[in-house]
């Protein structure tokens, strides 16, 4: 693509060039109009004084003598006098339609040509523009003409003189629009070479003095863009500080029971020792999956909305976590208050995510024979979602802990991140999260959610 300079450039020497030819063909049709009829008119006032000094008697003015020039006139083209002379043409004829006075190079003129007024005719393949003065008083016609190539020389010697300064200007007006252009688009430049010279690892806001109007906009969106960087770039770095830290301990834990499944000679020891790897693989692939999780639910990474049966997808995942609850021998019940939607738009996952985390916080922090129920009801056009158990609880003071990454509270088998994540699916269905005190004796986690939630 062609450079922004070289482009207004283009178009504002096409629009200049354009202009020039319009006005200049105005001034040529303009000057060509004034100067027929400047001729005209001296075609008429040369006919009336031809009619005024025919008209002058024999003692003011010596006929014989005016008959000699004028017919020394019509007979030679004169040896002194202006060029433009054999280009000028007069004749005079009285009333019997005989020639009086004529110049050398009169054309030969037809009964037509003798018609009063204004008019053009062809004589010899040449143009003439005349004018007939009919005097009846001295019973004489007088015909003056005069080549039209003459009006023609004067005419392009005109436009030449007006064209010329305009076309010795334009190369003039390029240099000045170019230098022009270019001083405009400084500031464009400027900001081009401060992006080019940055470090690639510096994302810092651009802070160019006295910016045009035009490039304020365009610096804010870099400076958005660079900020919305930097921010993904800090959560990336968190998120892989707070990864590796928490794999760090199950992925040591895991070698310990690999090496003495592996020394051990005992095959109780070695059962033990492969029972603790196998529990140790499915926390870290839990944690695995926990964490992939919190990476897609990152800011700015909204997914469509699909309706969601409550009711079933409830059941169908209780149905997964009761094998977990009938290890430890716990009751996991399931209530439904009222009338409640069909469907709801969630987004896909969501809903079992949140009851796979809550239900499954509540086992695993529950002792056994414990309680553990799911509640749901709808108050004032929201779902309300409720996890309650009769384990040992927490205290009002660690509520706000608890939806801390890599937060795991009594327990060392948990990833810390199943709360934070329930926390993330409320914040982006525009719903509230509650801790509270249950009354079967331990946690009680409450959860509202919009019924209309946005598409």
């Amino acid at each position: 693509m062609s450079s922004i300079r070289r482009r207004i450039l283009l178009r504002v020497l096409g629009l200049l060039l354009l202009g020039s030819m319009l006005l200049n063909a105005v001034s040529y049709l303009d000057a060509a109009h004034e100067i027929e009829e400047l001729f005209d008119a001296q075609l008429g006032i040369s006919a009336r004084v031809l009619q005024g000094l025919m008209r002058l008697p024999e003692a003011q003015l010596d006929h014989q003598g005016l008959a000699a020039t004028l017919i020394e006139a019509a007979g030679t083209q004169p040896a002194l006098g202006h060029r433009y002379e054999s280009k000028l043409a007069y004749q005079v004829r009285d009333a019997k339609g005989q020639t009086i006075a004529s110049s050398f190079n009169a054309p030969v003129l037809s009964v037509d040509d003798w018609t009063p007024g204004f008019a053009s005719l062809q004589h010899q393949g040449m143009g003439w523009r005349r004018y007939v003065l009919s005097d009846s008083q001295q019973g004489m016609a007088i015909w003056v003409g005069e080549r039209e190539d003459v009006r023609g020389e004067l005419v392009g010697k005109i436009v030449r003189s007006t064209l010329l300064p305009d076309l010795l200007i334009i190369p003039v007006l390029l240099l000045l629009v170019w230098l022009a252009i270019g001083s405009g688009l400084r500031p464009l430049e400027h900001m081009a070479e401060l992006i080019r010279e940055r470090q690639p690892d510096s994302l810092a806001p651009l802070s160019i003095a006295r910016l045009p109007d035009e490039l304020e906009p365009m610096q804010a969106a870099l400076n958005r863009l660079l900020a919305q960087l930097r921010q993904l770039l800090e959560r990336e770095q968190r998120f892989i500080a707070d990864a590796a830290h928490e794999l760090r301990t199950p992925l040591a834990v895991l070698s310990i029971h690999a090496d003495n499944a592996r020394h051990s000679k005992d095959p109780a020891e070695q059962a033990q020792a492969l029972a603790h790897l196998q529990s140790g693989v499915a926390r870290a692939t839990r944690l695995v999956s926990q964490l992939l999780t919190l990476a897609r639910l990152g800011e700015g990474q909204e997914q469509p909305r699909q309706a969601i049966n409550l009711l079933s997808t409830c059941r169908n995942e209780l149905a997964e976590l009761m094998p977990l609850a009938l290890k430890k021998q716990q009751t996991l019940s399931f209530d439904v208050e009222g009338e409640l939607p069909a469907t709801l738009a969630l987004e896909p996952g969501s809903l079992p995510m949140l009851i796979q985390n809550l239900v499954g916080n509540a086992i695993q922090h529950s002792p056994a024979a414990s309680q553990i129920r799911l509640h749901l009801s709808q108050t004032d056009q929201q779902l309300h979602i409720c996890v309650e158990d009769s384990g040992p609880g927490v205290s009002e003071a660690e509520h706000a802990q608890l939806l801390e990454r890599f937060h795991s509270a009594g327990t060392q088998a948990g990833a810390g991140l199943g709360l934070s994540i329930t926390q993330r699916i409320v914040e982006r269905h525009a719903g509230q999260l509650r801790f509270g005190r249950s009354p079967l004796g331990g946690l009680r986690v409450d959860i509202l959610l919009p019924v209309s939630q946005p598409s």
